[in-house]
């Protein structure tokens, strides 16, 4: 089995917050896999997250992998942010608490486990697999979106 895994995320709500979902594409050599799943009331920021958490826990210990996001949050956050944010005692440079604290810790220690490469993908550019990891978070949130609106 070849060691280096290509994982391509993304999070989507209709609404913000709302119903939301991530999704996630994930390849070793000729293997391809798709993950997703949603939360009834969340944002676009935690699903990005979660798509990341999710593909992570997924995969065997100690492998390289590339995670291709289209999240800026995700990748500059992943990329260098955080561990200044762990510093400041997770606050921002205003001074204000930084979001989803326990999501950014959970990444932390996914990525300490793993040799991550977060490389940042322009979003709707056309490619194939950021655009398959786009549809199946909007697939997710709107299997919720429809599931709420039955209910009501």
């Amino acid at each position: 089995m070849n060691r280096i895994y290509r994982v391509f995320t993304d999070g989507s709500t209709i609404g913000n917050p709302g119903p939301g979902g991530w999704g996630a594409v994930l390849m070793n050599g000729s293997r391809r896999w798709e993950m997703s799943g949603g939360c009834d009331r969340t944002t676009v920021s935690e699903m990005e997250l979660v798509a990341a958490i999710e593909a992570l826990r997924s995969l065997p210990l100690a492998v390289h992998i590339e995670l291709h996001s289209d999240s800026q949050y995700l990748i500059y956050g992943m990329s260098g942010f955080v561990l200044k944010w762990e510093r400041e005692g997770w606050l921002n440079r205003r001074g204000s608490r930084i979001q989803h604290r326990q999501l950014w810790t959970e990444l932390t220690v996914l990525n300490a486990k793993h040799a991550v490469q977060w490389v940042w993908l322009k979003g709707h550019n056309g490619h194939r697999d950021q655009t398959r990891a786009d549809s199946l978070a909007y697939q997710a949130a709107r299997a919720l979106w429809l599931r709420e609106k039955a209910a009501a």
